[in-house]
């Protein structure tokens, strides 16, 4: 009842995450991302229910599932395809993101003092070639270092007027201007992927807030109560690539109202 009192509307769907160091209680959010939502809700019917909502169902996806990935003070996440006991493929749903209103395309790529913007999290050479650079190459039909060097002002003008949004949408992302939008702030619950439009079970929490996130990931929920029990998840990191069953048990995932 008092998770139900702290929806902001009661109308959408509220979930029980039922893991071994508590309840976590999340509001799903239709209007932001529907398509996304009735999928998870999908994922997490009972074996025994009737499939609904008009897609594949995986049923009982997440029952003793576990947190495969835990960075504390950042994130849990779990409902790797990978992990699962059932081999249906999983259904792979689009991106429901509004750039737009997350201030994406107000958010330049690149600072007058030549500074990045710290929401691309570009860390070194590396990064900024993947992020912006390759992609922008491909848009400006540029190949060969002497192209690159005969076109600099070119490349330069076109990084200098990137916004944020621009760079993603260079990466293949896909923003839709009709749906509110929600951003990785403490208590997100988003779905995790490999690129764009690469929705399927597997989701994380935020532990904190994550605006570096924003506009790559989306979200399709909440947490109205619980979150302490997200946090005793978080509080031992996981390596998905040395899983061991160290990670917390998820009893079972389901609509509660």
């Amino acid at each position: 009842m008092s998770a139900a009192a702290a929806m902001e509307n009661p109308a959408n769907p509220l979930v029980l995450i039922n893991t071994e160091t508590g309840p976590i209680y999340v509001e799903l959010l239709p209007d932001v991302a529907p398509l996304n939502v009735a999928n998870f809700l999908s994922l997490a019917e009972p074996a025994e229910a009737e499939p609904r909502f008009g897609l594949p169902v995986a049923s009982g996806h997440y029952d003793g599932m576990r947190f495969h990935r835990v960075i504390p003070g950042f994130l849990v996440q779990a409902g790797s395809p990978a992990l699962s006991r059932d081999d249906a493929e999983p259904e792979t749903i689009r991106d429901e993101i509004n750039a737009d209103a997350l201030g994406l395309d107000l958010e330049p790529v690149m600072y007058a003092n030549g500074e990045f913007n710290p929401l691309l999290d570009i860390q070194g050479k590396e990064d900024f070639d993947e992020i912006l650079l390759r992609p922008l190459y491909r848009r400006l039909g540029i190949s060969g270092n002497a192209e690159i060097a005969a076109r600099q002002d070119e490349i330069m003008s076109a990084l200098s007027n990137m916004s944020v949004k621009d760079a993603y949408a260079q990466l293949g992302y896909r923003y839709q201007s009709q749906r509110s939008g929600r951003d990785l702030s403490r208590g997100a619950l988003a779905l995790a992927n490999q690129g764009p439009d690469d929705n399927g079970p597997e989701f994380f929490i935020s532990l904190s807030d994550a605006p570096h996130l924003n506009g790559r990931y989306t979200v399709i929920g909440h947490v109205v109560e619980g979150m302490a029990a997200a946090d005793r998840i978080g509080a031992t990191a996981v390596d998905p690539l040395e899983f061991t069953a160290s990670g917390r048990l998820i009893y079972s995932i389901r609509q509660v109202n």
